[in-house]
């Protein structure tokens, strides 16, 4: 399920006003926060957003962010009872971007016409028994590996393209010790299970995983 757009204007024209440590003022550039729905094509399951660079108005407003975010839909049964959370790709288009990259990795240079992104996800259950919470999301990588960033600082861009592929059948469950400490498991589509140091499970398998079932076919 796609999300409407997020978008960050700043201009260093309309000031806004913040605080050191000593809770003394200081001037930064204003920021102007707004959401923007994509639009669908007739015949088509495409989804498209034309954003304005140059905000223009008496503030000059520039396009410092945008985040694309996208999810599990709510009626899908694998989300019924979970807290599904959203995958999201930023872009940034200079300084002062979004603050909140939180799961999309550092942000990779690019400088270009187009920018092709092409990814396979996959989704992951996380049973947390400590706090009594299942989590639900999509997952293409550990973003704190650059190959797998979906942040982007962007330079002379005109065109992005996102395909997200998404196998809903190869849903990958990860549970917390019962009793801490101890180790999280992993239990993959096809059965087998293993102990990881951390949230992320192995994305090489999942991708080996898929390719043996599509050759199978």
């Amino acid at each position: 399920m796609l999300q409407p757009a997020e978008l960050l204007y700043r201009s260093v024209r309309c000031k806004a006003v913040s605080y050191n440590s000593s809770n003394e003022p200081y001037d930064v550039p204003g920021y102007n926060d707004v959401e923007q729905p994509f639009s669908s094509q007739q015949g088509s399951d495409l989804r498209q957003l034309r954003v304005a660079v140059d905000g223009g108005g008496s503030c000059q407003w520039q396009l410092k962010s945008l985040r694309v975010s996208f999810r599990i839909a709510a009626d899908n049964p694998l989300a019924k009872g979970k807290e599904v959370i959203n995958t999201s790709y930023i872009f940034d288009f200079g300084k002062y971007g979004l603050s909140d990259g939180y799961g999309t990795g550092k942000a990779i240079a690019f400088s270009g016409e187009s920018l092709d992104l092409n990814a396979e996800f996959f989704p992951i259950l996380f049973i947390n028994h400590m706090f009594n919470k299942t989590t639900l999301k999509l997952f293409a990588g550990d973003t704190n590996y650059r190959k797998w960033s979906r942040r982007y600082r962007l330079t002379d861009i005109s065109h992005i393209h996102i395909n997200p592929l998404v196998s809903l059948n190869k849903l990958v469950r990860i549970e917390s010790p019962e009793h801490p400490p101890g180790n999280l498991i992993a239990t993959y589509p096809d059965g087998s299970r293993e102990e990881i140091p951390d949230i992320s499970p192995d994305y090489d398998r999942l991708l080996s995983l898929k390719s043996q079932a599509s050759a199978r076919n």
